[in-house]
């Protein structure tokens, strides 16, 4: 681009000059006489510059929108405002207590292993694994039940997921299409185990494999003490013995009878040795009157502290801890208030909705 300005602006440099010259020339003409003048030779021709034509870029038509995104934008925005109507209900109660039902089987039933097959024939028998949860803590024994129609001869493998090492092993013989395996617990597991499952059915070996998780604990929960009110909620002191320090998120269910009440979450930094966490639960998840009330299905739970390492978890001594005699009647009844954080969350869910 430089050496097309440099050259027009030569060009057009000449042509003032011949043009100056010629004009002056013929004034001369004017008070002469007029003699002939020698043609200049065709060497010295001067052509016309040429014109260089520029492409200017031409103006782009508008980006049509195509059904499958506007299908979508309009499935998106749906979405949205199912999680805004969730979200909205959601807020009606703290976070720390929320209210459960019995369909919330993920908050009611926390380490729950969901069994394995694998299929035996064409007719849909299968050889299946199961056991009571999936996360181990040291020192729990792993059981696990292994079940098929003609089920004979079992083998079974406890390996590392990672290296695939066979740590142990061990062999049992079915009683009516069903056998109970246990390896002990050992300290030095590595988190992510294996079980490799060969089974002897109708005279094949059937395999299955199944994945669980041992580790150390990090706190062990030793008990509670009394309920007692404190303004809007119900607060029960949770005694722990930190083994590992960091943040920790103690969560528990609350019942009455066998009836889901709430799912209560506590989060605290812990130092090592004995601390108490509370949980608390708000009035407005519990029935008016109530008096006698339990906790069960105990998680606590060591949150990562960088993203190189993963969360842990710890154990409990009690399985669950009765309330007996709270005095609802001292709980003062006032709605709960959204934070900050909470209706910032909300409108950003509003707005997503809304475009």
């Amino acid at each position: 681009m430089k050496k097309f300005y440099t050259v027009a602006l030569i060009i057009s440099a000449v042509l003032f000059t011949l043009w100056f010259t010629t004009k002056n020339g013929s004034e001369k003409l004017t008070e002469l006489s007029i003699t002939p003048v020698k043609k200049i030779p065709s060497d010295f021709d001067i052509t016309p510059a040429k014109v260089i034509p520029i492409d200017l870029p031409k103006a782009k038509k508008p980006k049509q929108v195509s059904k499958q995104q506007i299908a979508f934008n309009e499935d998106l925005a749906q979405a949205a405002e199912q999680v805004v109507m969730q979200y909205e209900s959601a807020l009606k109660f703290p976070p720390y207590s929320q209210p459960l039902s019995p369909l919330d089987e993920d908050r009611l039933k926390p380490n729950l292993f969901y069994p394995v097959s694998s299929p035996i024939d064409e007719n849909g028998g299968a050889l299946t694994v199961s056991l009571k949860q999936y996360r181990f803590t040291y020192p729990e024994e792993i059981i696990l039940n292994v079940s098929g129609q003609g089920l004979g001869k079992v083998v079974v493998e406890l390996s590392n997921t990672d290296t695939k090492k066979v740590l142990r092993t061990n062999k049992a013989t079915a009683s009516d299409d069903e056998v109970s395996i246990t390896f002990e617990g050992e300290e030095d597991y590595p988190r992510n185990l294996q079980l490799f499952i060969e089974a002897d059915i109708a005279d094949k070996k059937v395999p299955v494999v199944a994945q669980i998780q041992y580790m150390p604990p990090s706190a062990t929960l030793t008990g509670f003490e009394n309920a007692y009110a404190q303004n809007e909620n119900m607060i029960v002191p949770a005694n722990l013995t930190v083994i590992k320090s960091g943040l920790y998120r103690v969560r528990a269910n609350l019942y009455s009878g066998n009836a889901p009440l709430a799912h209560l979450v506590a989060k605290e930094r812990l130092t090592k040795g004995s601390q108490t966490l509370s949980l608390k639960a708000h009035w407005s998840v519990l029935p008016q009157g109530i008096t006698d009330m339990r906790l069960s299905d105990f998680v606590i739970e060591r949150m990562s502290p960088s993203p190189g390492e993963l969360n842990s978890f710890g154990n409990s001594e009690v399985s669950e801890f009765d309330i007996d005699d709270f005095a609802y009647d001292s709980l003062q009844q006032l709605p709960y208030q959204a934070n900050a954080q909470e209706k910032l969350s909300l409108e950003f869910l509003q707005g997503l909705a809304e475009s």
